[in-house]
């Protein structure tokens, strides 16, 4: 059996700072599953049906700002028609994320799949530990439009979503052809690399070349072990929540 380590190394959340934001800013912090009186933002009308449970209006135009808000962090432009077409695509991605959440977090619901709040408390420091201040961190909350109360909330379904992919994948193991297979493809990168170099008579210090020469099989198998462990999760990944779309009840409502 392999450990938890490495069974996370494809599931765990990408640590960083902005890495981290995106990836809240993709998250819906009133699910569809959540009672309009919890909700801390106006529902509106239903967005889309999922297995009979709705995706409000309010929630998918604030998880709509986030995403635009974080686009705009990164240089892109919302104005004029390019913008428009631009926030379409958003829109769309938006609710078919959104309609993806739902999915999971009512499988998670079935199979009893549960974060307790403790652990939701410690994620939550763990990100708030990453800004200077208090005020850093509350004026980021503001800017991506979140109460305290709602990136918790946000956290929950990340880490619920989390524990039901790690359920659905499980353990999986590594063969050692597949190994000597993939660093037969470096092998052959590092060789086609080096006839490339020296075909284009491009010279290279002895510092450089050593730099570059790809290391003994015995030194990588740990990291080959680890990336062909990521990609097998991740293929089992998108195949287990295809197939929860496909069983589910989907309905669009814009």
């Amino acid at each position: 059996m392999k450990s938890q380590k490495n069974k996370k190394t494809g599931i765990s959340k990408v640590a960083g700072l902005l890495v981290l934001m995106l990836m809240i800013a993709l998250l819906a912090a009133c699910g569809g599953s959540e009672e309009p009186e919890a909700a801390e933002v106006e529902l509106g009308e239903p967005v889309a049906m999922v297995n009979g449970n709705a995706i409000y209006q309010g929630s998918f135009d604030r998880t709509t700002e986030r995403m635009i808000w974080s686009y705009e962090q990164q240089g892109m432009d919302f104005s004029g028609e390019e913008g428009d077409e631009l926030r379409l695509q958003v829109e769309e991605s938006v609710l078919e994320h959104l309609i993806q959440q739902a999915v999971m977090l009512q499988e998670a619901e079935k199979l009893s799949l549960e974060v307790n709040e403790e652990a939701v408390e410690t994620e939550f420091e763990n990100l708030k530990s990453q800004f200077e201040t208090e005020e850093a961190f509350k004026d980021i909350l503001e800017r991506t439009m979140f109460t305290e109360r709602e990136l918790k909330e946000t956290l929950k379904i990340e880490m619920t979503i989390e524990a039901l992919l790690q359920h659905a994948v499980g353990d999986m193991e590594v063969e050692e052809a597949e190994l000597q297979e993939m660093y037969s493809f470096y092998e052959m990168q590092y060789e086609m690399q080096m006839e490339a170099m020296e075909e284009s008579g491009q010279e290279l210090s002895p510092e450089e070349l050593a730099m570059m020469e790809l290391p003994p099989y015995d030194e990588m198998k740990e990291m080959l072990r680890n990336q062909l462990l990521q990609e097998k999760q991740q293929e089992a990944m998108m195949v287990y929540v295809d197939e929860l779309m496909e069983s589910s009840d989907i309905q669009k409502l814009m």
